[in-house]
């Protein structure tokens, strides 16, 4: 078998898997502009509009979980063109869809196949010897793709409404066909850590640290898109300029990808607790910061911290999971409860608007901040989650 057919850790790789990264959370990640588009395009209100990003987000678990039954089973490659050609489609299908309940049906399907996908490149990513290294590079590229995407939405936006968003999601997921002879066709056993925990039993002390890790990533991922899927309507609220709140969350997305990098370079140097403890006392400030009226500087400010901050905590949490899972299944459940929390997140954020005051919403995800990143600080201080000194 030739090398092109093996994971072979190189960074090389590692980016070219990168590049096909974005493309499963692709809609979530963008689904302010989405939420935006149908309350303008198509009248919908905030809690049919969030009820669309839910269904979406609800696909994209659903497509995670019964991925972790196959995805060590299948050819990779293939897998993965048969999924980017079918999410092209089904955006495309999206933009000629007429009422709520077509929209949501498409959302849904949209988001199944995108979690097919993204289980595919976590599985991959997952088994890089070193996971926060990984993780990060796919968030840098993440970022970047993101953060071009939400430059262009408003020009697309004023031409073609919110079908201006979906053709840009068809295209996302056809540009990423040509990276797929590079991307290998199945991932590694780590034996390692199989053969130390007698013939591949986990102990139970592990599961135990590994279902804490899952509570954890769902309850910040409620908190972070819960407040996200609304930052969009909370600028509208102080007066912000929707030009100036796509730029804003556009150059947010080049935060991102510095908190990406920080992410890939610093777990063997610092750890992992105090990036997570920074990422905890930053996103506090800015749900502070982003309540009411505020200016456009402060939501510049506000929403590129936030995502720096989410995409860097996101990372190490990954790196928890993939150290403490030596099955390789966990890492995908992980991002499907992530993409749980995402989902679930606008309906709930929604439910806490009244008249147009968005302050709940912030407090509400202040709390699950809180209590999520306290787990992962607890994880993260145990030597079982520890990131290794080699990286191997």
């Amino acid at each position: 078998m030739s090398n092109t057919h093996l994971l072979d850790h190189s960074l090389s790789q590692t980016t070219l898997i990168s590049a096909i990264y974005p493309v499963g959370p692709a809609a979530i990640i963008v689904m302010p502009m989405i939420v935006g588009g149908l309350i303008d395009s198509y009248g919908f209100s905030e809690q049919q509009a969030g009820a669309v990003a839910s269904a979406e987000g609800v696909g994209l678990v659903l497509g995670l979980l019964m991925a972790a039954l196959w995805v060590r089973t299948v050819r990779w490659r293939s897998s993965l063109f048969v999924g980017l050609a079918g999410y092209a489609l089904l955006n495309f299908g999206s933009s000629m869809a007429e009422g709520h309940t077509q929209i949501m049906a498409l959302r849904f399907l949209s988001g199944y196949i995108g979690g097919c996908v993204f289980a595919i490149v976590v599985a991959a990513l997952g088994d890089n010897r070193e996971p926060d290294r990984a993780f990060g590079i796919g968030q840098a590229v993440q970022g970047l793709l993101m953060g071009l995407l939400f430059m262009l939405a408003p020009l697309l936006m004023s031409i073609f409404g919110v079908n201006g968003v979906f053709y840009m999601m068809a295209a996302l997921a056809l540009l990423a066909i040509p990276f797929l002879p590079r991307f290998p066709q199945s991932g590694v056993i780590q034996t390692a850590v199989t053969d130390s925990n007698g013939g591949g039993k986990t102990p139970v002390k592990v599961i135990a640290l590994l279902y804490l890790s899952l509570l954890g990533g769902f309850v910040y991922y409620l908190a972070v898109f819960g407040f996200w899927g609304f930052i969009e309507r909370i600028g509208m609220q102080a007066g912000l300029e929707q030009d100036a709140i796509g730029l804003a969350l556009g150059v947010s997305q080049l935060a991102a990808i510095m908190g990406a990098l920080i992410a890939a370079g610093a777990a063997q140097r610092f750890g992992r607790f105090m990036p997570l403890l920074v990422a905890l006392l930053g996103q506090l400030c800015v749900l502070w910061l982003l309540v009411g009226q505020f200016s456009s500087l402060a939501f510049y400010a506000g929403a590129c911290a936030y995502q720096g901050l989410y995409v860097m905590a996101t990372s190490y949490q990954l790196g928890v999971v993939a150290t403490l899972d030596n099955k390789g299944k966990f890492i995908v459940i992980m991002t499907a409860l992530q993409g749980l929390g995402a989902a679930l997140g606008p309906s709930i954020a929604a439910s806490l608007v009244s008249d147009g005051d968005y302050s709940a919403v912030n407090w509400a995800a202040a709390g699950a901040l809180v209590f999520s990143l306290g787990l992962f600080l607890m994880l993260a201080g145990l030597k079982a989650a520890r990131p290794s000194a080699t990286g191997e």
